[in-house]
């Protein structure tokens, strides 16, 4: 009887972890593509208002209306700023739950790789009692056989 592989328990909670690790690259992933959209959003609106600003202008506007839109438009690259600043943050968050992933991976496969080994060195371990004991068998057929 093969005896079992004594960090079973521990191969089991590498696996875990590595799917709780996959796991996480799904949020960061969707993490990333929610603020990219932002961005995107923010710029699309900076634009317009941009071009809103442009229409206005030429049809003339007061110095105060003039200084509000300038303001407006500083707020709003701001906005977009952190927003990238935001996007960065994110990929950077991506790329730590990747490498969390890689690790639990590598855990994993030295667990499986010992598994391996062990169950080797079993199937190794079983011929060799199952050939003594068929020597021993053979050894007590001649041994009864009438001379």
């Amino acid at each position: 009887m093969a005896k079992p592989f004594q960090f079973e328990f521990l191969l089991h909670l590498a696996v875990d972890k590595r799917e709780e690790a996959a796991q996480g690259i799904g949020l960061a992933a969707n993490r990333l593509h929610q603020a990219r959209d932002r961005q995107t959003q923010v710029e699309a609106y900076r634009e317009e208002y941009r071009a809103r600003l442009t229409r206005t202008g030429m049809q003339g506007m007061r110095v105060y209306q003039w200084n509000d839109f300038q303001m407006f438009l500083g707020r709003l690259d701001t906005a977009v700023e952190q927003q990238i600043a935001e996007v960065v943050r994110c990929e950077q968050l991506l790329e730590a739950a990747k490498a969390a992933w890689l690790e639990r991976e590598r855990e994993v496969k030295a667990y499986e790789t010992l598994r391996e080994r062990h169950m080797e060195r079993e199937i190794k371990r079983e011929a060799r009692v199952d050939q003594k004991l068929s020597d021993e068998w053979a050894s007590n057929l001649q041994h009864k056989r009438p001379a």
